[in-house]
Parts: C-alpha cells; sequence; structure tokens
C-alpha cells in the first residue's frame, strides 16, 4: 500500500513537473517569438513616448531569452522642436548568463552602427536657451525629495545589501559610423574597437576620428577648424598604457589671405592658416586621476607651407592637472638639436585665478638658422653657418625672458654673451623686445662670413675688413614699425660710439656716430689722412619704390641719403687742423661733398666727389681758399713772445690730448682681447662641459634601455608562466 501511494506520488510530481517545463518552454517560445517582441515594443516605444513627451521610432527589435541576446534596428527620438536628436541604425549586445550568478554583468560583445545625434544648447538663442537633450535629463532624473522605502536601513530598496550592485565587464565592443554634433561642433568616428581579454589587460583601435568647430576671432573673421586622426592605438596592462597616433591632421582657415601675403621677407607663420600633420608615440607608466607620467618616445610635425619641419622631439613629462614637468627634453629639426634638462608648464585656470608661466633649465644645442627662415625669416634662407648656443628660457602668457645666452661658432670666431625679454606678446602695437649684448667678438674675416649669408646688397666691405677683429658692447630694441640699435664697437682702427633706427613707416635708416681717436685713412684707404676724432648724423633712404626710382633713372651703387659730420681733430699728411665740418649727398650713383676749415688767417674748403665706396682713393677733390681781409699794420704786426709761448702751450696741450686718446685706444684693445680669451676659454670649457654630460646621458639612457628590456623579458616569461 505504501510502495503504491510513493509511486503514484512520484508519478503526479513528474507529471507536475513536466507540465512546468512544458509551460516555460512555451513561456519561452511565446516571449522569443516576433509577434510578442512586437507587441512588446510597441507598448515599450508608447510608455516612452508618454515619459519623454517626444516622437520615438524603433522598427524592429530582437531578443533571445536563451542566450539573452538583444538587437535593436533603426531608433529615432526627436527632441521637443520635432528635430531628430538622436539616431541609430543598428544595436547588438550578447550577455553571458552564467557569470550573472556571480552578481557580474558580462558583455562578450556589444556593437553599434550608425548612431548620429543633433545637439543643441544655445544660450543666447530663443529656441535653444535650454539644451534640447535636457527634457532626458530631467525625465530619468532622481526626485530629491523622494526617499527610498528602507532608507537609513542599510539596505537598497530591493532588499540587497549596499555594495552588492553589480560588476560590469566588457569583452569587446565595436562602434562604427558615429556622427555627433554640438552646437557649431561635429565629432565623427569611422570605427572604434575594444576588446578585454583579461581584466587588466585592454586594446582599443580607432580610425578616422574627426572634429570639426568654427570660432569668431578677434577681427570678427570665422576661423574654421579640423582635426582628424587616422588611426589611435591604445594597449593597457596593468594601468601601463601605449599611446600610438598616425596620421594626426590639423588644419584650420580663417577665409582670408595670409597675414604675409604680398610680403617675400616675412615668414610664412600664421595661426590661422595651419596645415600640420603629426605622428605621436608615447609609453605612460601611470595614469590615475588627475594624475599622468610617461614618457613621449616619438613626435614629428610638418607643415609644408609654413616651413615647420619637427623631425623628433622626445620628453619624459609628469601631468597633475595644475603643471607639466618635463625632463629629458630633446627636439630635432633638419639640422638643428636643442634639449635641456628639466621644465615646467602652469596650465591657467580662471576658477582658481592661475596664470600660464613656464620655465627651462639652460637649453643647449646646435643650429643651422636655415631651419626657421620659411617660417619666420626668409631672409636666413641662406644661412648655413652652424651655430652653437645655450639659453634660460621663461616667461609667462604675454612675455619671455632669455638669460644667459651664449652664441658661438665652431671656431669661436664669433662669440655672443647677451640677456633680453619680449614683452607684450598680445598687442602687436605694443610689442617690444629688447637684447643687452653683454660682450660680443667677431675675430677675422667671420664678419663678412656673416653677411655673405644673407641676400642684401653689400656696401663697404673692404672697409669692413680694414676694422679688423671687432668688439661689441650695446643693445637693441624692436618696436611697432621700428627697430633701433646702439652700443660700443671696438676696432683695430679705434674705438666708436653709434646709434641708428630703422623707421619701417617712412623707411628710413637714421643715426649718429661718434669717435675720440679713428684712424679713418686705414679704413677708407687713403693713406694720407691721419686719425681723427669726430661725430656725425647720417640718414639713408631704405625704400624700395623710391630707390627703384632713382636706380632706374641715373644707375649707380651708392645708398642715397645725407651725413653730416663734425670733425674735432685730423690730419692730412703733414697737415694738422681741427674744426671741419663735412657735408655728404648721395643720390644713389654719385655721392657729393663739402668740406670746410675756417682758419685765423685763411679759410679752406674743397668739394669731393665718388661713385665708389669700395675705390675711395679714385676721389676726386676740388680745393678752395678764402684769405681773411687786413690791415697792412695787422699783416705787419709781429707776434710777441706771449703770444708765442702761448701758441707752444695750446700745441702741446693738443699733441697730449692726443698721445692720452692713444693710450686709452690701447688700453681698450688690449682689454678686448683679454675679455675674448676669456670667453674662449669659457666657451671650450661650456663645450667640453657639454660633451662630457652628453656622453653621461648617453650611457645612462643606454644602460635604462638595458634595464628595461631586462624587465620587459622578465614580465614576458612571467606571464608565459
Amino acid at each position: 500500500m505504501i510502495g503504491k501511494l510513493l509511486k503514484w506520488t512520484i508519478r503526479i510530481a513528474c507529471v507536475l513537473v513536466g507540465l512546468i517545463v512544458l509551460l516555460l518552454v512555451a513561456g519561452f517560445f511565446v516571449v522569443n517569438s516576433t509577434s510578442f517582441q512586437q507587441k512588446l515594443l510597441q507598448r515599450t516605444t508608447s510608455l516612452l513616448e508618454d515619459k519623454l513627451q517626444t516622437n520615438i521610432q524603433i522598427d524592429s527589435v530582437s531578443i533571445d531569452l536563451w542566450t539573452l541576446d538583444a538587437e535593436l534596428y533603426r531608433l529615432c527620438v526627436e527632441d521637443r522642436q520635432q528635430r531628430k536628436m538622436l539616431q541609430m541604425d543598428y544595436l547588438k549586445a550578447d550577455v553571458d548568463i552564467w557569470p550573472l550568478l556571480n552578481r557580474k554583468l558580462r558583455i562578450s560583445e556589444a556593437k553599434v552602427k550608425g548612431l548620429h545625434a543633433e545637439l543643441h544648447h544655445m544660450p543666447h538663442d530663443s529656441i535653444d536657451s535650454i539644451a534640447n537633450y535636457q527634457f532626458v535629463i530631467d525625465a530619468f532624473k532622481k526626485d530629491p525629495h523622494q526617499t527610498s522605502p528602507r532608507e537609513g536601513s542599510g539596505h537598497s530598496p530591493s532588499g540587497e545589501k549596499k555594495g552588492g550592485s553589480l560588476t560590469f565587464i566588457m569583452n569587446k565592443f565595436t562602434a562604427e559610423d558615429i556622427q555627433v554634433s554640438y552646437n557649431n561642433y561635429t565629432f565623427s568616428l569611422g570605427k572604434l574597437l575594444y576588446t578585454q581579454k583579461r581584466r587588466k589587460k585592454t586594446n582599443i583601435a580607432i580610425e578616422q576620428l574627426s572634429a570639426q568647430w568654427d570660432r569668431t576671432n578677434k577681427k570678427g573673421w570665422q576661423v574654421t577648424n579640423d582635426a582628424t586622426i587616422g588611426q589611435l592605438l591604445l594597449h593597457n596592462e596593468n594601468n601601463h598604457w601605449l599611446v600610438d597616433i598616425n596620421n594626426l591632421h590639423f588644419r584650420n582657415d580663417n577665409h582670408h589671405p595670409r597675414k604675409n601675403a604680398g610680403r617675400p621677407k616675412r615668414g610664412f607663420f600664421d595661426a590661422e592658416h595651419f596645415n600640420a600633420y603629426a605622428n605621436l608615440k608615447a609609453d605612460l607608466d601611470y595614469v590615475k586621476g588627475d594624475s599622468v607620467h610617461g614618457r613621449l618616445t616619438h613626435f614629428t610635425a610638418r607643415d609644408t607651407i609654413m616651413g615647420i619641419d619637427i623631425r623628433n622631439l622626445q620628453t619624459t613629462f609628469s601631468y597633475n592637472k595644475k603643471r607639466i614637468f618635463f625632463h629629458d627634453f630633446a627636439v630635432r629639426q633638419i639640422d638643428t638639436e636643442l634639449s635641456f634638462d628639466k621644465g615646467y608648464l602652469v596650465l591657467p585656470s580662471k576658477k582658481q585665478g592661475r596664470t600660464l608661466s613656464f620655465r627651462t633649465s639652460t637649453i643647449t644645442g646646435r643650429t643651422i638658422l636655415k631651419d626657421i627662415s620659411r617660417t619666420f625669416a626668409p631672409v636666413l634662407s641662406g644661412f648655413t653657418m652652424p651655430l652653437n648656443l645655450s639659453v634660460r628660457f621663461s616667461g609667462n602668457a604675454n612675455s619671455m625672458t632669455f638669460s644667459n645666452i651664449k652664441v658661438f661658432t665652431d671656431n669661436k670666431q664669433l662669440a655672443v654673451a647677451a640677456h633680453g625679454n619680449i614683452n607684450n606678446l598680445k598687442d602687436k602695437y605694443k610689442l617690444h623686445v629688447h637684447f643687452d649684448i653683454d660682450r660680443m667678438v667677431a675675430d677675422g674675416g667671420i664678419t663678412e662670413t656673416v653677411i655673405k649669408q644673407f641676400p642684401v646688397k653689400r656696401f663697404m666691405m673692404e672697409q669692413l675688413h680694414a676694422l679688423g677683429t671687432l668688439h661689441y658692447r650695446g643693445s637693441f630694441n624692436v618696436l611697432w614699425k621700428k627697430e633701433e640699435f646702439q652700443g660700443n664697437l671696438g676696432t683695430r682702427a679705434g674705438v666708436m660710439k653709434f646709434y641708428f633706427a630703422i623707421d619701417e613707416n617712412n623707411k628710413y635708416l637714421s643715426g649718429n656716430a661718434s669717435t675720440e681717436f679713428l684712424e679713418i685713412g686705414q679704413v677708407m684707404d687713403m693713406d694720407d689722412i691721419g686719425p681723427v676724432a669726430a661725430t656725425a648724423t647720417f640718414k639713408i633712404d631704405i625704400s624700395k619704390p623710391r630707390t627703384a626710382i632713382m636706380r632706374k633713372r641715373l644707375g649707380g651703387k651708392l645708398p642715397i641719403g645725407e651725413m653730416k659730420a663734425h670733425v674735432s681733430r685730423a690730419s692730412y699728411k703733414f697737415i694738422s687742423t681741427k674744426d671741419l665740418d663735412i657735408q655728404i649727398v648721395s643720390d644713389g650713383a654719385v655721392a657729393e661733398g663739402n668740406l670746410n676749415a675756417a682758419g685765423k688767417w685763411v679759410d679752406l674748403s674743397c668739394t669731393f666727389s665718388f661713385t665708389n665706396t669700395s675705390e675711395m682713393h679714385k676721389i676726386k677733390v676740388k680745393p678752395k681758399a678764402k684769405l681773411h681781409l687786413f690791415d697792412k699794420s695787422t699783416e705787419k704786426k709781429k707776434m710777441d713772445p706771449a703770444e708765442q709761448e702761448a701758441l707752444r702751450k695750446r700745441k702741446q696741450e693738443e699733441k697730449e690730448v692726443i698721445n692720452a686718446v692713444k693710450q686709452r685706444v690701447k688700453a681698450e684693445k688690449k682689454r678686448l682681447r683679454a675679455e675674448q680669451k676669456q670667453a674662449e676659454a669659457e666657451q671650450r670649457a661650456a663645450v667640453k662641459a657639454a660633451k662630457e654630460q652628453r656622453k653621461a646621458e648617453e650611457k645612462q639612457r643606454k644602460a635604462e634601455e638595458k634595464a628595461a628590456r631586462k624587465a620587459a623579458k622578465a614580465a614576458s616569461k612571467a606571464t608565459d608562466h
């Protein structure tokens, strides 16, 4: 009896289980059926439309409850102005079932195609003063006054304990044909592939990522900007990122001619006409929150129109939201290499009242100025002389400071020590460039070699050669439409002070010069003329149109302008004189001059002319004399002994003054030679120290690379095991 009862009980139980399984299977089939899912889709769409108060369209969905796979086709959401705000052609998600038992939501694969979004938020526009997507945020935003059923109990509304939320894991994600517009910004993505093989190993590949936006500059012009990345590869393992960016292209255009269009002597740099291509590789060994540390291992950038050509840039950097620190910074152009040990860049912040600023340690390197000729100064296009340099650099958004500047050639014939600054960078009308030349030595024929690097007409080169080694100390200023140069120049022929200015508005070069002792005859190849003490002013026409007219009319090779000079002491052959007034006027073909010397008994004067500064010995002179009229008693009057003694004393005093000036010139030359020797010794020591430092850095770099390879090899072996 008991056996029969147990038997029937088991049979009934089996029947009930079978019925339940049958109902579940039938339910799954019903839920998985197309008709049921379409009804569910219509109901869900209706609920969303009521919730969002806008039109929503979904062509179809497909949900497989056996595998938890879902597909959605052609979604369209309108904003409150009946504009298509969001469109998506295809969405797919494959969810793994079993990880849900361990509270892990794992999506083995997700795919999005054809996602287009039109977002608007114009603060000053009447229609879009509120973002057109704000209603979606408001619809699903939690009411701050709403409290959970068990608030304060330490449990969620569903009864789950805090901290019991699902862990989200994405193994593979693909996105194709993505376009997002926000006001006047447009972003597009050709393809994105995200894969995560293990939890701490991630790969991301992005193709054809681009952004376009417009802005209005200070002149009210619309500037179109376009940035594109051909390929972006990211590899992350244990928070160690490798970044590789290929074919980065940035282009902008203000739809107006370049600012230096029609000015062949101006550079091609224009911040609103970029067309640059770049490639980048970086190794980020620490990425957390707002802190990043890594090394830029490779960077190239080129803009063929502007002439920008960075062959490589490398540096170790650290970023902490406020500052970027640089270490072992090195940049190479075609024939230029510059580097510095460390520096920093302070990032601006209006909220925290922080402004942009930067500073570097001593920058050292070797440069050929031709590398920057097209970008900034076409006049340097023939400057192929290598220059060694070192400088400390600092500044902010409106000024730059250069200190401890040293520039010298390989043969040490040219050496410059200077410091300076550039102020008012934001206002070209107030821009002020000022540099003090603490010491400059130009030995031998280096001065002529430097001048020959420039495509300019050369005047008085023979006279320049006759000056010998040049020692200069002074300063120069660059202002709006004006340049100024001044200082003391020591030469083999004497010492002079000078000042000259270039007026870019009126196109004139003007200035003055003075000397207490200058062997002008030696300089001008006129041996009969001895040392002079003089002051002079000059004005030269540098206008190309005006000069071209005179050249066409008269020909000639001379500069066009005039000079006035007062010679306090001079000598010609065996005759010594003083207080000479000279005036020279040149029309470009012929320079004509007048010389006047007032005497006690007679006024001497002459006119002269020349056509070539290289052949001053061919100068044509026409002397003149004017006698003073005296009465007979005065003519016959003899000089008494007191007057003779006074005349003798006056001549003796003049002789002593000339000797004193000669001694001062001799002492100045000796001092300058000593400074030159000291400068050469310092340069040799600096070059030697730089070489030793480069060797040490190279040795350290090789050791670090060796250690890194060893560590990578060890890590690879550990991973394999």
